[in-house]
């Protein structure tokens, strides 16, 4: 049986940090999967329709991080804070020439996008695919339905 070990960061050359693992979560892979888009956390990995794309560490965060918030807007603070640090500036527009490049791996069309969308003044969103948003607009729609049956079966008018 492996051994987990625990040592400190010393920030010196060629010193290494282990973290303990829970037993339980030995052999199972962390992965995001929205629509045909999969990434694999813990190998590092993204497959669009099964194919492998490389993915620079830069982009990845950024996609992990979009993907994790997906159907909700990530702030460009929130990335920049996330891929880079808390003071970073973004005077060169580092997001964005890394959300173009990732839009060209993982869009059909990268000037029509349908998965990673800006959202002016404000970040990006990673948009579910259609199916989900469906799935998820009727089901809003069946529990106001049932709210207005719910009042109306307490008012009598029903």
């Amino acid at each position: 049986m492996p051994s987990i070990e625990r040592r400190r960061w010393t920030g010196a050359p060629g010193a290494s940090h282990y973290f303990p693992v829970d037993p339980r979560t030995l052999g199972w892979l962390r992965i995001l999967k929205i629509g045909d888009v999969e990434l694999h956390l813990d190998g590092h990995r993204l497959l669009i329709r099964g194919t492998p794309i490389c993915l620079p560490h830069k982009e990845f965060v950024i996609l992990q991080q979009l993907m994790n918030n997906a159907g909700r807007v990530v702030t460009r603070r929130e990335l920049l804070d996330n891929a880079w640090n808390p003071d970073q500036v973004d005077v060169r527009n580092y997001l964005e020439v890394h959300i173009r490049r990732l839009r060209a791996k993982i869009e059909t069309d990268p000037n029509k996008p349908t998965r990673i969308r800006t959202v002016r003044g404000i970040g990006y969103i990673f948009d579910l695919p259609q199916e989900a948003k469906r799935c998820r607009m009727g089901l809003e729609t069946h529990r106001r339905l049932a709210s207005l049956q719910d009042a109306g079966s307490t008012m009598g008018l029903m």
